[in-house]
């Protein structure tokens, strides 16, 4: 890899480049069968029919229902530590056969679930990685999705990770480092989670804007509301991300709860090194700004509820978010 760049960077699709290999413990697994769903059940049934020539019949209404609504079946290997707390679950395919996956040595994402695949073309669009365990006895258990059900498969198998020992700057005390690291990993949940929401609440309010422009019985005070609302939105918009309309000017601003958060987890989730004391400093105060922040989001999304409630009495067009009510008797 060039510059940090994924598969063959920027030197052009002749140069010639093979993937590395993935980082972390290896788990390897033997499957004997695939684990078939209902349809594909059904048709292995039939395949055998035709080869004896016997009728293959179309399959009742209940069977197809049953095939549709049937979820995909996978397999779960559940990472935990030696005193049994849950520390990763990783997903894999039913595919019979020898099968690898690898476990980075790190917790879950505490960022949102997000179903986006990243570019591998571009070296910025990767996904938010947890922070790395400490050192130590591991188990890991494998177990089957099959049918809405979580069946055991493999009990734990004991395994130990070690350190390189090959940092510049060792944190002395490796348990406070995962503690520190434990508490910007739930303050990034929760301030990643407040952003998304006021994301939803942006998008709920926009459907709202031209619901009223639509509906006969919609008062310009229902209107003036909705600014309102979106002002009160924008505001939190800055206190979470920074003030937009300074930066892309070029104007010094102060630094935003989530740019605070992004720049330990940037740091510390790459490195094994102590957190700087500017760091300490930085995630109080990312901490004592996000609670009257949050407050204003709950009031913001308690307004637009009451801003629904009000739509749903004039008739206006449904909207995202937006609970019909039926009154008609």
């Amino acid at each position: 890899r060039y510059w940090g760049a994924p598969l063959k960077g920027f030197q052009g699709e002749s140069f010639f480049s093979v993937p590395n290999p993935p980082v972390g413990e290896t788990f390897t697994w033997y499957l004997r069968d695939d684990i078939k769903t209902i349809k594909e059940k059904r048709k292995a049934s039939e395949k055998e029919k035709i080869k004896k020539g016997e009728p293959v019949f179309y399959p009742s209404a209940d069977s197809i229902r049953l095939e549709d609504e049937e979820p995909t079946p996978y397999l779960l290997f559940t990472v935990t530590s030696a005193s049994g707390d849950v520390i990763r679950k990783l997903k894999a395919p039913v595919k019979k056969g020898l099968n690898r996956i690898a476990w980075d040595f790190r917790y879950a994402s505490p960022g949102p679930v997000s179903f986006a695949v990243p570019d591998p073309t571009n070296p910025y669009d990767v996904p938010e990685t947890g922070y790395p365990v400490l050192p130590g006895k591991y188990q890991v258990s494998l177990s089957k999705f099959e049918d809405g059900k979580i069946t055991s498969l493999v009990q734990p198998v004991s395994f130990e990770v070690q350190s390189l020992n090959a940092a510049s700057l060792p944190a002395q005390d490796k348990k406070a480092l995962e503690d520190f690291c434990s508490r910007v990993s739930e303050v990034r949940r929760e301030v990643s989670s407040a952003d998304t929401y006021r994301s939803e609440l942006v998008n709920r309010l926009k459907f709202i804007h031209a619901a009223l422009l639509s509906a006969p019985g919609a008062t310009k005070d229902l209107t003036e509301d909705a600014s309102l609302l979106d002002l009160r939105l924008k505001k939190i918009n800055t206190a979470l991300n920074g003030d937009a309309s300074l930066s892309r000017r070029e104007f010094e601003t102060l630094p935003s709860i989530q740019s605070r958060i992004g720049a330990i987890e940037y740091s510390l989730w790459s490195a094994s090194s102590a957190p700087t004391e500017t760091f300490r400093q930085s995630l109080a105060i990312a901490e004592k700004e996000f609670s009257p922040v949050l407050t204003e989001l709950k009031s913001v999304d308690d307004g637009i509820k009451k801003l629904e409630m009000k739509m749903e009495t004039i008739h206006a067009p449904y909207t995202p978010g937006r609970e019909p009510d039926w009154n008609r008797k």
